[in-house]
């Protein structure tokens, strides 16, 4: 008789006629099946991230140093957490698959998880809370995101915890009893989300101008916020509950694994997005590279004045960015030019970038061609 076995079941000890076979062990399907499916998904999720990786060092290498240093984390991350995914399903589904006992017991390569997965998380939330941060200078942004801060330290706490639990456990029953610890963890990460994705959801909506372009930008980015959000909030809702009602099983880490990488493909997917956003915003005829969505500053203003018997009226949009490491504004002059005499109407549409430096304004580039 396997000792193993008698471990899991205690009956298994006193009768010599029950074997490993009749140890209480969950079902394949939400054992192994869940490991399955959770790592297919996960690769193909993280095909996605490399290639959204791979885009951003092409479009934006002169980009800051701490945002290529994020994805240079979010990278390696992501590749060791699916190393170890890899080998759990190697482990469990090949070398070891005739074992029905070895399943049941914990394994370094799943405990290793536990960390990596509150860490991946974490990196991602750091982003998030950074562009509320800076994107709403008012106080009640910033007490938002200090909200955020304590949600994420107490997340940290409970993963932190829950990865000692893991390691002390040698089997995955015993574990079962500490999940519930991931769990928490991952409400709290939930309710970040939430906060976040509603605080940069006001934040833009307030800062529509009623200029077409700008609104069209900010709709964009609204919509991004949505659906990132959601999707991450949906897979966190998940392994929240199945972590408490299903303990014994590993549908909750099946689910944990792509839903990590939606975290940083979301990330990735929104430093990627700056480029088509601020085509959108020059209306196709000026790319102006590296566009931090932090410094996003829109702005408007009307004006009318007369000369003769000509009455201009202008409206006037200001938009402060940050174009490839250096301070500059956009500045978008919409407006017509109304001859009372001739009763004609003459619409403009101009724009141009100043780059601001100490001491002079540079004009940059025309955007009309």
């Amino acid at each position: 008789m396997d000792p193993s076995a008698a471990a899991l079941d205690p009956s298994a000890a006193t009768d010599p006629g029950v074997g490993a076979s009749s140890a209480a062990l969950p079902s394949a399907d939400s054992t192994l099946g869940a490991l399955l499916l959770g790592t297919c998904f996960g690769f193909m999720l993280y095909g996605l991230m490399l290639h959204q990786a791979f885009r951003y060092y092409h479009l934006y290498p002169t980009d800051r140093f701490h945002l290529k240093w994020l994805v240079t984390i979010i990278v390696i991350m992501e590749s060791f957490h699916m190393s170890l995914w890899a080998i759990a399903s190697y482990e469990y589904l090949v070398a070891n698959y005739l074992d029905p006992v070895y399943p049941a017991l914990t394994h370094w390569f799943v405990q290793t998880t536990v960390p990596f997965t509150g860490s991946a998380i974490l990196v991602c939330q750091i982003f998030y809370a950074a562009r509320v941060y800076y994107f709403g200078p008012k106080w009640q942004y910033r007490a938002t995101v200090y909200v955020v801060i304590v949600l994420m330290l107490s997340f940290v706490g409970w993963t932190a915890v829950a990865a000692v639990k893991s390691y002390q456990a040698t089997t995955s029953a015993e574990f079962a009893h500490s999940t519930w610890l991931i769990s928490v963890g991952y409400g709290h990460a939930v309710v970040s989300d939430i906060i976040l994705a509603g605080a940069l959801i006001y934040i833009l909506h307030q800062n529509r101008t009623g200029i077409k372009k700008t609104d069209t930008v900010l709709d964009t980015l609204i919509v991004y916020t949505i659906n990132t959000g959601l999707l991450t909030t949906i897979f966190g809702i998940l392994v929240f509950v199945f972590g408490l009602t299903n303990p014994d099983n590993l549908v909750y880490a099946g689910l944990s694994i792509p839903s990590v990488k939606l975290y940083s493909n979301s990330v990735l997917a929104m430093l990627n997005s700056r480029r088509s956003l601020s085509a959108k915003m020059m209306g196709g005829g000026f790319d102006p590279g590296s566009i931090s969505l932090g410094n996003y500053r829109p702005s408007a203003a009307a004006s009318h004045s007369r000369t003769g018997g000509i009455t201009t009226v202008t409206r006037t949009q200001t938009v402060t960015v940050d174009v490839n490491g250096w301070p500059g504004k956009i500045s978008s002059h919409v407006g017509s030019d109304v001859d009372e005499e001739k009763g004609t109407h003459t619409a403009f549409d101009s724009r141009n970038l100043k780059r601001s430096t100490e001491g002079y304004d540079e004009d940059e580039l025309g955007f009309a061609r």
